[in-house]
């Protein structure tokens, strides 16, 4: 076990009880369409432990983040290893702006920490 795992199961067990189940959508691979092109292949579902909320307003302001993208954090621990968010994943979660129904958030952005303990994922 490296530090990073080390890290990234310490924040799963410490925070894990405070986050939802939520599903990160990755998609498809690009296939060979047989015409010379190319379709997306099927996407794939992994389990993880999500909680939405929104940016402050200092951060809105400050990095220009518009008023309806929500803030999606992420236990890295939750995730299956090599499994990282990024642009153009989607991810379901949650949402405590609609009573707790599950919102579906295209991943605008993505920052985390060197450990991969926890992802923030700006969600539109």
């Amino acid at each position: 076990m490296s530090i990073i795992t080390g890290l990234q199961a310490e924040a799963y067990d410490d925070f894990a009880d405070d986050f939802e189940d939520g599903t990160l959508i990755v998609p498809g691979a690009q296939v060979s369409d047989g015409q010379g092109g190319f379709i997306s292949g099927p996407p794939t579902s992994h389990p993880c432990k999500a909680l939405v909320t929104d940016y402050s307003d200092f951060r809105r302001a400050s990095l220009g983040i518009p008023g309806t993208d929500r803030l999606v954090l992420v236990l890295g621990g939750s995730l299956p290893a090599g499994v990282i968010p990024a642009k153009g994943h989607k991810i379901t979660a949650p949402d405590p702006a609609k009573g707790l129904a599950p919102s579906t958030f295209e991943v605008i952005a993505k920052t985390g920490d060197p450990a991969a303990a926890l992802y923030e994922l700006q969600g539109r």
